[in-house]
């Protein structure tokens, strides 16, 4: 029968080598998913881009609303909402 001391080696030898290949992958990716998770990547970001400049625009547009109305101007003022900008997505890349 083993005793204590030697099952816990045994234990911590197990924990060790487990932890070793978790902590790396077990193969090397290749040149293609190296570019795809790097444009996944890109693509995350390039959203969050735009989600974030959204936010910007309709801030500055709220304003504007706000002065506009502050000044008694009644002139007509767009919204610039994204089904209106479907003609700028041919200027962006």
């Amino acid at each position: 029968m083993l005793s204590i001391r030697s099952l816990d080696k045994i234990v911590l030898i197990i924990v060790l080598c487990s932890l070793h290949t978790e902590a790396r992958p077990m193969r090397k990716r290749s040149i293609s998913e190296v570019q795809l998770m790097h444009n996944v990547g890109v693509h995350k970001q390039v959203g969050e881009r735009q989600d974030w400049l959204q936010l910007k625009l309709k801030d500055i547009i709220a304003a504007s609303h706000a002065k506009a109305q502050q000044h008694g101007q009644s002139g007509k003022i767009r919204s610039l909402l994204p089904d209106d900008l479907t003609g700028l997505s041919l200027y962006t890349s």
